[in-house]
């Protein structure tokens, strides 16, 4: 009988662990338990609730909560649903400098691990040393980028093959001659110790004045710079103890980031772009004022949905969408593809999207296809970052704690395909680093490759960078951002900023050159819509460039 017993109990805790985790994120009046005392301890800190922390959700702890949600101009329930509870954590860490959010951890959640490679990261390129030694008949990403260097020093003059040949030993010999090494063609690693010195020059006094003064007008606290030409850093730069292998939450770059992966979609012709995306998707998603119109992936990639930049809400019950004034999420008055105009939301169902196609999360998606081929730092949740790396807090205006990474990695993750409940990640969440980013932008300067790993096809890039057909005129090809207002050719990529963050990430064809920037607590201003710090290298990277590389103008 015992044993039975003990049966029908391991039965009910499989049937309990296999269901979905999200209704725990509700809390109601009658709620009871530990969920609730944090809830109570938060409307405590935040000074909306006087009474006991017991567990139990009675009157006054949903009068705080109804409290708390008309400061915060969210729908006044009383009911502390997803949005109510981020919010209230949020500001809880913000005021107490920790997080107090409960760590749900989802049984049978399926992790990636971190595939080991023999090769050194792309985050870790600026480093030759770190491939400890390269020969003749040696092939791959290292040859690649000693040939890059040697030929950006004038040693190497052939095509950059990723084979070390007798080309690449002739120039290996001449390198190691000029700077007083043994002479054998074999770039071991007191030679590629030279390469790296020599290669990447100390910033003179005149530019790292331009950058202090840059980052002292900003006011932010920390923050980082990298600045390749042709897949060579020539300026990386960091303030704030950060450096450009720290991970920040990006913003608005998680939407470039994710498009990317969207687009791999499209080459593996998955994903038609003017195909109604409710035909992918298992809710039906239309602006209630243009019930006939169809709304395709290429409008949300380029921002003519109709999508409202308004809209925050993004796990609406969309059989109600346009219902009795119902969370309206569209600008009803305007024809979807007939008028740009950037909403958040649009990034949203980019997630949808994928994980609605590939029956995978969008972690699980974008590991398998853009980050562990590039060798990218790069979750949507730091608990899913390699041991180790390091991580800043995303900061207020004022320098505040506004949302911290133990925030972050205490809320719960669903790892699995859920393209209703999932899509929030892919709006802003992404953790990357400035030198991840720089890979990004190479690769797509490189028409879609990066050191013999391609990602998108060629005409894919070229496709996400262009005007799009049939559709209002948009600042965004798919997701990607032109800035023709600089000298020398038009910048392409994306800026990220909430609160006191700022990130940016362009590359420009003419010259050859990415910029990683990201800058962190500070009160951003703008320019045509780009944060000034930005704008302030943009307009002086001629000069940064001469500057820097005075052997190499353009």
């Amino acid at each position: 009988m015992m044993k039975r017993i003990l049966a029908v109990l391991m039965v009910l805790a499989v049937l309990i662990v296999a269901l979905p985790v999200q209704a725990a994120d509700t809390l109601r009046r009658g709620s009871q338990g530990s969920e609730v005392i944090e809830l109570q301890t938060a409307l405590k800190t935040l000074g909306y609730y006087t009474g006991d922390v017991d567990g139990v959700y009675g009157k006054s702890t949903e009068e705080a909560v109804k409290a708390f949600q008309r400061d915060a101009s969210i729908k006044v329930d009383g009911v502390a649903g997803d949005m109510t509870l981020s919010r209230l954590y949020e500001d809880n860490a913000a005021k107490s400098g920790t997080s107090i959010v409960p760590m749900i951890i989802e049984e049978g959640m399926q992790v990636l691990e971190p595939v080991p490679s023999a090769q050194p990261a792309a985050a870790e390129a600026a480093s030759l040393a770190s491939y400890k030694k390269l020969t003749s008949g040696d092939s791959g990403e290292g040859v690649t980028m000693l040939q890059n260097v040697l030929k950006e020093l004038g040693f190497y003059t052939r095509t950059v093959d990723g084979v070390y040949g007798p080309s690449t030993v002739a120039a290996v010999k001449a390198f190691q001659k000029a700077n007083d090494l043994t002479v054998d063609g074999i770039a071991g690693w007191r030679t590629l110790e030279a390469l790296d010195a020599a290669r990447i020059p100390g910033l003179s006094a005149d530019v790292v004045s331009f950058l202090e003064k840059m980052a002292e007008e900003s006011g932010a606290v920390n923050g980082t710079l990298v600045l390749t030409k042709n897949g060579v850093p020539f300026v990386t730069w960091s303030f704030g103890d950060t450096d450009e292998n720290t991970c920040y939450r990006i913003a608005s770059i998680t939407k470039w980031v994710t498009a990317i992966g969207l687009m791999t979609l499209y080459d593996q012709g998955r994903l038609d772009l003017d195909k109604d995306i409710s035909e992918y998707l298992p809710f039906k998603v239309r602006n209630p004022g243009w019930p006939n119109t169809p709304i395709t992936a290429r409008m949300l990639l380029s921002h003519t949905s109709s999508l409202s930049p308004d809209a925050t809400n993004y796990h609406p019950k969309w059989a109600r969408i346009g219902k009795n004034g119902y969370d309206p999420i569209f600008k009803e008055a305007v024809e979807p593809g007939t008028k740009y105009a950037y909403a958040d939301y649009n990034g949203a169902l980019f997630g949808c999207l994928i994980e609605a196609i590939t029956g995978e999360s969008v972690q699980n998606y974008l590991d398998r296809m853009v980050f562990k081929p590039l060798n990218l730092t790069a979750a949507y949740t730091p608990k899913l970052l390699p041991d180790g790396t390091a991580t800043k807090d995303l900061l207020n205006a004022k320098g505040k704690a506004a949302i911290t990474v133990k925030q972050d990695r205490n809320r719960k993750f669903n790892n699995r395909a859920d393209p209703e409940g999932n899509n929030g990640y892919t709006v802003g969440k992404l953790y990357i680093n400035a030198a991840s980013l720089t890979t990004l932008a190479q690769m797509m300067l490189n028409g879609g490759i990066l050191n013999g790993t391609r990602i998108l096809k060629e005409d894919t890039v070229a496709l996400m960078e262009a005007d799009q057909p049939g559709l209002a005129e948009s600042r965004y090809g798919l997701s990607t951002v032109r800035l023709p207002m600089f000298a020398r050719g038009t910048w392409y990529g994306h800026q990220g900023r909430y609160s006191g963050l700022s990130s940016n990430i362009y590359y420009q064809r003419e010259t050859g050159i990415t910029l990683a920037l990201i800058m962190n607590g500070y009160e951003q201003k703008l320019e045509d819509n780009v944060v000034l710090p930005a704008v302030t290298l943009l307009r002086n990277m001629e000069w940064l460039e001469k500057t820097v590389l005075p052997a190499n103008p353009s």
